[in-house]
């Protein structure tokens, strides 16, 4: 694994640097739907957005490593996300590689704009993080699938204008077989959306019902039946950033900057815990330039994406975790100019919950890292000794 930078790539480096330090908004900058829309404009007139796409969709055409020097500068810059996040890593990938040639002219441009805003549902009340246990039925009439069902942790649903959703076509087979993608658009009749409240006062999650409502069959993705293949590809872009590295350095320094605030940088019990995440935190970079490397030279297994999320969103919440320990009885305060860094530390707290849920939950990562990385056999139900 080579570490080192071309000249090339730090030029790049340089360049995304200098835009970066002129066009960031400042942290007090408001942060409503416009002004999300209108930073994810500006990015994309400058070419970073959907950068590692092919030209002909509106992408930039870098490189795998320039993206990967993208992503390193927007952290560090600590730059606002984008709105369309999920739609420009899941969606347009997808579209790409199943859509027909209709469906690419039709919704490829305006994500990479915000001007059509996405939701992805996955998650049911009954299956959770089994996608392959999904029940939502999608029968055809004619030429419209006619979709019933219930998605839960919908990210994103009481602002969306479609939908990428599975759903189930056939009960034939293997339970995964007979799932199908469908592009939904969010004004149909039939829709109704209820937002969550989250423990931490947001409402980004929402519940999603589904009564009876028309889907064109033209907006079928791939084939029925294909279902899980098109999900199951999409989360790879999810899972494998390679920029989570240094948000965790960010908060490593965030940390330490906390315990010096309280004077507990000479308990051994605090230095030792920051050391801890400290290594964990370089580990998880490693591992980022390792599957950076991987994906580079082609010998990604797709599986370690499930590694990376385990290990990244255990470590977020560790973070926070050791955080609330270090302030004590003033971590329970939020948004209170009496509570150091007002409050930050307590809303992450509450905020980093969802981690281990949100994008698959820990558990089902660990039966994939169980099984189809370390080889191990499914628990079939036998009888073993106590």
């Amino acid at each position: 694994m080579d570490l080192s930078y071309t000249p090339e790539e730090e030029a790049f480096r340089a360049r995304v640097r200098a835009w970066l330090a002129a066009n960031v908004p400042a942290p007090s900058a408001r942060q409503d739907l416009d002004a999300m829309r209108a930073w994810q404009r500006t990015l994309h007139a400058a070419g970073y957005v959907g950068a590692s796409w092919p030209k002909e969709f509106g992408g930039a055409g870098l490189s795998d490593m320039e993206q990967a020097i993208l992503n390193e500068e927007l952290a560090f810059a600590r730059a606002p996300g984008i709105i369309n996040a999920m739609a420009v890593w899941w969606v347009g990938p997808a579209i790409m590689r199943y859509g027909t040639d209709e469906q690419k002219r039709r919704f490829i441009p305006p994500i990479l704009t915000a001007d059509e805003i996405w939701a992805t549902g996955y998650s049911e009340p009954t299956s959770g993080s089994d996608m392959a246990a999904a029940r939502t039925r999608a029968v055809r009439d004619g030429d419209h699938y006619v979709v019933s069902g219930q998605k839960i942790w919908t990210t994103l649903a009481h602002i969306a204008d479609w939908f990428f959703v599975l759903v189930r076509t056939s009960t034939e087979g293997p339970k995964w077989a007979g799932l199908s993608l469908l592009l939904m658009d969010m004004r149909s009749p039939g829709i109704e959306v209820r937002p969550i409240r989250q423990i931490d006062g947001g409402s980004e999650f929402n519940e999603v019902f589904m009564t009876d409502v028309r889907v064109p069959v033209a907006n079928l993705l791939g084939r029925e039946g294909q279902g899980w293949e098109v999900v199951s590809s999409a989360l790879i872009n999810e899972r494998t950033g390679i920029a989570g590295s240094i948000r965790f350095d960010q908060a490593l320094d965030w940390l330490a900057t906390t315990a010096r605030s309280q004077g507990r940088t000479q308990d051994p019990c605090v230095r030792q815990r920051i050391a801890e995440l400290a290594t964990k935190a370089a580990i998880v970079r490693y591992s980022g330039m390792r599957s950076l490397s991987d994906s580079l030279n082609g010998r990604m297994n797709p599986h370690l994406s499930a590694a990376m999320k385990l290990t990244t969103t255990s470590l977020t919440q560790e973070f926070s975790e050791t955080a609330m320990e270090v302030l004590g009885p003033y971590a329970t305060l939020m948004d209170d100019p009496r509570s150091p860094s007002n409050g930050r530390w307590a809303r992450q707290y509450l905020g980093d919950r969802s981690m281990t849920i949100a994008g698959g939950t820990s558990e089902v990562q660990r039966n994939i890292v169980a099984q189809r990385i370390l080889g191990l056999p499914r628990d079939r139900g036998v009888d073993r000794p106590r």
